[in-house]
């Protein structure tokens, strides 16, 4: 049985904020100057876990601090508004990992779920869209080269198409997506490719695309498809597929007398993650975890790629000395199944730096 692998803590490093030159940053909405970062990547570490967000190598750089929510321009999270994030990097060998931190008071972990109501008793279906279902998510946004002056600015592709986003500097954005809710069990982040027409994510495969998390609900018959072996005994918030077996309903489990009880609303694949040939909407893998032991309390996600694209659809790293990238965290989103991002705290664009290594 899997453990809930997001309850931890670990060491925050010492904190360096990267500036270059003579770029002063722009003014935030209150005059608070917004700090222009520089991330650069650590060449000299060993490559870190791809499960484990808290890997011991983590601990020995230095961090770089990136501010989110400074200007309304690139999105001020209501629950979040002015907050930092603090990021750090290693490019080792064929592999990309960034590392960010910030600030969450909870890990919003239930963005979708069933329970049974009161009254009749009925099962009900909440999700994203619903009062209580939101989920905490990070964005990275790369520019691939291609969009102009636009390069990663998220500001002007904010809503450029309804309910959505979309690319003005005539190319594309490669997009990583992680959720606390869906993807974060499954160890991976969602995979986007933007182009002028909105925001898309890599095409699933033609046959038997791969689903690290499948809904749970029976619209057919209004309730689960899939409960915990352990039926009511289980309250977590992840149903793993190795733990899951079909709904019963019969009341001698006790489901009659479990009014509120929380049926998690995925059934989450562990799987594909370690698969060799995921597809293309899954080759960005995400470690991620929630410490609740030290104040303030915190989420850190380890995004990791190749530094090759996988298809067309992704940005190449390959012989980049630096690429520039946009940041964005929301807490509690509730955009429900698109991705528009209407309630998230955003960062000015900056560079990651990718040293090439000495021949």
């Amino acid at each position: 049985m899997k453990k809930l692998f997001f309850i931890s803590c670990f060491i925050i490093g010492s904190l360096l904020i990267g500036c270059s030159g003579e770029e002063k940053g722009t003014n935030g909405d209150n005059g608070d100057e917004t700090v222009i970062p520089r991330l650069v990547a650590d060449i000299l570490a060993p490559a870190p876990s791809t499960t484990d967000a808290n890997d011991a190598i983590w601990a020995t750089l230095d961090s770089t601090v990136v501010q989110i929510g400074f200007t309304s321009e690139y999105g001020q999270n209501p629950q979040m508004i002015k907050d930092t994030v603090l990021m750090k990097a290693i490019l080792k060998s064929d592999m990309l990992y960034i590392r960010a931190q910030w600030k969450d008071p909870t890990p919003d972990v239930w963005g979708n779920y069933c329970h049974k109501s009161t009254g009749l008793g009925l099962w009900e279906h909440i999700t994203l869209a619903d009062f209580g279902g939101g989920e905490d998510a990070f964005m990275i946004i790369f520019d691939a080269g291609d969009n102009g002056d636009e390069g990663a600015d998220c500001a002007s592709m904010c809503h450029a198409v309804t309910d959505g986003m979309a690319t003005n500097g005539g190319g594309h954005v490669d997009a990583w997506c992680w959720k606390s809710a869906k993807t974060a069990p499954a160890y991976l982040a969602e995979d986007n490719w933007w182009t002028g027409s909105g925001n898309f994510l890599d095409p699933a495969a033609a046959i038997n695309p791969q689903q690290p998390y499948r809904e749970n609900w029976n619209g057919l018959f209004s309730r689960p498809l899939w409960m915990h072996t352990d039926d009511t005994s289980f309250v977590g918030p992840y149903l793993y597929a190795e733990d899951a077996v079909n709904f019963d309903g019969n009341p001698n489990i006790g489901w009659d007398s479990a009014i509120g009880y929380k049926m998690p609303g995925h059934k989450i694949d562990t799987t594909i993650y370690s698969s060799i040939s995921r597809d293309d909407r899954w080759n960005v893998l995400a470690a991620s975890v929630y410490d609740s032991l030290n104040s303030p309390y915190t989420w850190t996600v380890v995004f990791s790629r190749a530094l090759a694209p996988t298809t067309s659809n992704d940005v190449d790293f390959r012989g980049l000395d630096s690429i520039q990238v946009t940041v964005a965290a929301s807490n509690d989103h509730t955009f429900g199944e698109d991705p528009a991002w209407r309630e998230h705290s955003g960062s000015v664009p900056f560079y990651i730096i990718l040293p090439q290594p000495e021949e």
